[in-house]
């Protein structure tokens, strides 16, 4: 059996931006499913790198986790809060 995602986010300012570096490790599926706020954001290659170019410029707050693709096995949420 697969061990716990554990997932960790570090946030920054790229040109203005919210960017949201985030980084995990334990998936075993090819690809996983990022979500930002409880949504699906996008499916990638499980290769333990996503960099999420929010959109957002203003104060904000996001949390994050990494799920094994289509399923409910996921990583610990991991927040982000850009002032």
């Amino acid at each position: 059996m697969a061990g716990p995602i554990t997932l960790s986010a570090r946030g920054r300012k790229v040109n203005g931006i919210n960017t949201v570096r985030l980084t995990w490790s334990g998936a075993t599926s090819t690809n996983v499913d990022v979500y930002r706020n409880g949504m699906v954001i996008v499916t990638t290659a499980n290769d333990g790198l996503y960099i999420d170019s929010t959109g957002d410029t203003g104060r904000a707050r996001y949390t994050y986790k990494v799920c094994e693709a289509g399923t409910q096995a996921c990583s610990n949420n991991a927040r982000v809060t850009f002032r």
